[in-house]
Parts: structure tokens; C-alpha cells; sequence
């Protein structure tokens, strides 16, 4: 398996069929393939294996193997992009090897929860997981995985604009390993942050340079794909329709898809081709849909928070059974106790799930509310929008958005959104008298986590516009970076 997982998985394969088997060695088989499956990057199938490996496990003693099946089946529902379920499973296998020396599967789980975390916009949570999951690649002697998070670090440090600190971490991950996949995925990251930063000629040749190389599961996709943006954006159409094109043709994520047929929707719109341009929108607003639904998935700090609640809710229970039967035994008095302990531990729950009720409804049922309501309402003009052109389907964009959230009703939408962001609108009113309303909506949309695209549609302005709204805004409230802006808006959206 370590050596030769291409040969495991053959084996495994060529087995004979699963009814064959006792269930001790059919939950065995089901961990087994699964390993073999994800060190050759296949798919994870059939979920029926892993899944009755997942019932075995669960009604025996046997921790270490209940792990595993439970870090496959996250690691499965990972791939699908279900990030709520795999959170909590790969909580549940970190609560059974806690203490464990498998430093490997620690690493794998640190670095998958990053991976969520990234996804979810969450940076700063992310780098934590990242650095937890090289310490334990370095325990373990794994130099080559822990080099993989260097880069992963250091593509955290572009999601937060700090180019030059990224830029330091890809040229350490370089530094620490001769192996041509590493290779590739740093000059494609380099590439990225090159482009973002502005410096299209870097950021052409380090991309092409990652052409050249190797890769594992979307890396090629995102290297075409992040080639075209970068051509669109130098005006060399031809070169950005073939790229978009080609990153279609690999595999990918419903993220890079959607961008792809972005480019090749703006692409067609400046060569005129109006019908292309159409078909292309469509399937844009298709991916779109989808990342919608992922993003809308409660994120992994919230889970862990109740899982940890949870877990000293039970560790209290457990903790009052053995108390109570020892007390008992001994005296009508300790029963007494028993009792009192017994009344305090009821209130402590109440309390504990009050406060799980009020975290569940302010930062998941409010705004995942108002995000359903918008897509309701997307559904209702869906025929209309696929129908329309591009002017039309803003003006479709818009009615949904004012429908949903009362954009064009300044008393009632500051009403809705001083409810659901704990008088968010207020608070910045009161803090910066010179912040005018377009300013406020965006801090609102940001928080609704509504696309850029959108966002400009509705505010009715240019992307460059959009960045200067930022930075003004970030100088009202005299704060340094739009960082620090959008750390500070999460934080007056929270009930303290």
C-alpha cells in the first residue's frame, strides 16, 4: 500500500466478490480499497464499501480502524463537496486518535480541514490547520507533504492580498524539495501571484512554465484556466478563448468552471458574437447555482465549536453516572448531593443549548434565510433570465435582489439588515458620519457573501470602482488595510 498502491488496488479489485467475505473482513476490504483508491487519486467508489466498514467499526472496540473508516468517508464526502459532513467526521476521527502516533493520518486530516477552510473564505482559520498539519508531517519524517503545505500557506497569504509574503513561502516549499509535481504547483501558485499583484509578464512566464510539469487532480485546469484570465485581461482574445477551453476539458471544480465560461461569455461579448455569448452565460449561471449551494454549507469553526461543546457535554454526563452510583451506595446524604450535582448539570445544558440555539440562528438561519429567499426568487425568474440578454438579465439580477433584500427601499432595508447583521447599519452610521448609503449596502452584500459580479451589477458600478469603494471606505473608519474593513464588518455582524 505504502510503496505500490497501483498494485493494491489491483489486488483489492480482483478479490473475489464482498458476500464472500466474514463482515470482520468485508469492513477491512472496504478501508483498504478506499485507501488504495485516494493514493491513486481515483474515485471513491462504491460508498457502500466504506460505509458498511463505517456499521462494523461502530458496534466493536476496535478505535483504530473506526478512524479510518471514518477519515475515508470524510474524505469522500470532501470530493463531493459536502464540507458540513466531512467536518464533522473528520472531527470524530480526531477524537478517537488524540492520542495517537499516526502523525501521517493527523497531517492528512490538519490539511483537508484546511482545505475546507480555504473554500469557506475562513484564511486565518486555514493557516492554523495548514501549520498544525506540517508539524505533524515534520514528526512523522514526511518532508515532501509538509513542503505541500508551505504552498498552501502561501496561497493563503495571496487570498489576503499579501503578495510579498506569499511569494516568500512559495520560494521555501521550492527550496525544500527536488520533486517535479512541487515543482509544478509552485510555479503554478507563483503564476497566481504574479497575476494578482499585477505583474502579467511574471505572472505568463511562470505559468507556462508549470505547463511543462506534472500534476495531480485539478492543478492542469487551474493553470489554463488562471492563463486565459490572465490573457482576457491583456486584451489577446484568441489566446484566453483557448485556454478557457482547455482547463474545460480537465478536471476541475464548479469554482474554476464557473470562471472559465466567464471568460469565454466576456470573451465572445467583446468579439460580438452575441449567441455564443448566450450559451456560455447559461452555463455560467448553472456553476454558478452550484457554488452558491456549497458556499451557503455552515462553516467548519461554527461545527467545531458545538462539536466541543457536545463532546463536554457528554465527558459531564458520563463524569455525574459514575459519581452518582459511588454516592449512593454510600449514604442517604450522598444521595442528596447527587441530586444537587444532578439540578446544576441540567441548568449548565440549558444554558449550553440556548446559546447553540442563538448561534444556529444568528449566524445560520437569518442569512442562510435571506440567501434562500434570493434563490427562490432566482428559480421564479430562471425562464425569463435563460431567454434574456445581457442587459435584460441585469435587469432581472436586480429585481430579484430588490425583491429579496429591498435595495430600493432604504428604510426597509436598513430595517432587515440591522436585524440580521445585530444592528450593523446603525453601528456604522454612528461611527462614520460621511458613510454614504452605497458604501452601507456593500458591507451588507459582503456579509451575504454575494459574488462580486453581482455585486456590481447592483451597485451599479466597475469592478475598479468597486476596489476604490473598499479603500475608501477602509480610510472612514480609519483602518489600514480592506482586511481589517472586512474583519471588522464579521465582527459588528456578531452577537457579543
Amino acid at each position: 500500500m505504502q510503496t505500490n498502491p497501483d498494485s493494491a488496488l489491483h489486488i483489492l479489485q480482483h478479490l473475489p466478490p464482498n458476500h464472500t467475505f466474514l463482515d470482520a473482513d468485508r469492513a477491512l476490504y472496504g478501508i483498504l480499497l478506499f485507501q488504495a483508491l485516494d493514493k491513486n487519486n481515483k474515485p471513491l467508489q462504491p460508498d457502500s464499501a466504506i460505509n458498511f466498514s463505517v456499521n462494523y467499526y461502530q458496534h466493536t472496540n476496535d478505535k483504530q480502524h473506526l478512524a479510518l473508516a471514518y477519515y475515508y468517508k470524510a474524505r469522500l464526502f470532501k470530493r463531493a463537496q459536502r464540507f458540513d459532513d466531512a467536518t464533522l467526521l473528520y472531527l470524530k476521527t480526531l477524537d478517537l486518535i488524540q492520542n495517537s502516533k499516526d502523525y501521517s493520518l493527523l497531517g492528512e486530516i490538519y490539511s483537508d480541514m484546511g482545505d475546507i477552510c480555504s473554500l469557506q473564505k475562513d484564511y486565518t482559520e486555514s493557516l492554523k490547520k495548514y501549520e498544525i498539519s506540517i508539524n505533524f508531517y515534520k514528526k512523522g519524517g514526511d518532508t515532501l507533504d509538509a513542503s505541500y503545505k508551505v504552498i498552501d500557506i502561501a496561497r493563503m497569504y495571496r487570498f489576503m492580498k499579501d503578495y510579498t509574503k506569499a511569494k516568500a513561502y512559495y520560494n521555501q516549499s521550492l527550496s525544500q524539495s527536488t520533486d517535479s509535481f512541487l515543482h509544478g504547483l509552485a510555479y503554478q501558485e507563483i503564476g497566481i501571484n504574479f497575476y494578482w499583484a499585477k505583474q502579467f509578464d511574471s505572472a505568463r512566464y511562470f505559468l507556462n512554465k508549470s505547463l511543462l510539469y506534472p500534476y495531480k487532480g485539478t492543478n492542469y485546469a487551474i493553470r489554463c484556466y488562471s492563463l486565459s484570465d490572465l490573457y482576457f485581461d491583456i486584451n489577446q482574445y484568441d489566446s484566453a478563448l483557448f485556454y478557457a477551453k482547455k482547463a474545460l476539458k480537465y478536471p476541475s471544480t464548479f469554482f474554476n468552471q464557473r470562471d472559465c465560461y466567464r471568460i469565454l461569455a466576456n470573451t465572445k461579448y467583446k468579439q460580438g458574437d452575441f449567441k455564443s455569448m448566450a450559451e456560455y452565460m447559461s452555463k455560467y449561471q448553472d456553476c454558478s447555482d452550484s457554488v452558491r449551494k456549497i458556499e451557503t454549507q455552515t462553516k467548519t469553526s461554527v461545527l467545531e465549536d458545538l462539536h466541543q461543546t457536545n463532546g463536554t457535554v457528554n465527558k459531564s454526563r458520563k463524569f455525574l453516572i459514575i459519581l452518582g452510583i459511588v454516592i449512593i451506595a454510600i449514604t442517604l446524604l450522598s444521595f442528596i448531593i447527587v441530586f444537587t450535582l444532578r439540578n446544576r448539570t441540567r441548568k449548565k445544558q440549558q444554558q449550553l443549548e440556548k446559546t447553540e440555539e442563538k448561534l444556529t440562528e444568528k449566524q445560520l438561519f437569518l442569512k442562510d434565510g435571506l440567501i434562500q429567499k434570493i434563490e427562490e426568487h432566482r428559480l421564479i425568474q430562471a425562464a425569463a433570465y435563460k431567454k434574456g440578454n445581457l442587459i435584460e438579465r441585469e435587469a432581472i439580477n436586480k429585481e430579484i435582489f430588490n425583491t429579496s433584500l429591498h435595495l430600493d427601499d432604504w428604510d426597509a432595508f436598513k430595517k432587515l439588515m440591522n436585524k440580521t447583521f445585530n444592528n450593523l447599519i446603525t453601528e456604522l452610521e454612528t461611527r462614520a458620519m460621511e458613510i454614504n448609503h452605497k458604501e452601507i449596502t456593500w458591507c451588507c452584500l459582503f456579509l451575504l457573501d454575494i459574488p462580486t459580479n453581482d455585486m456590481i451589477i447592483l451597485l451599479d458600478c466597475q469592478q475598479r470602482s468597486l476596489y476604490r469603494m473598499k479603500n475608501r471606505l477602509t480610510q472612514k473608519l480609519h483602518l489600514s488595510t480592506t482586511t481589517e474593513l472586512e474583519q471588522l464588518l464579521q465582527n459588528l455582524s456578531e452577537d457579543k
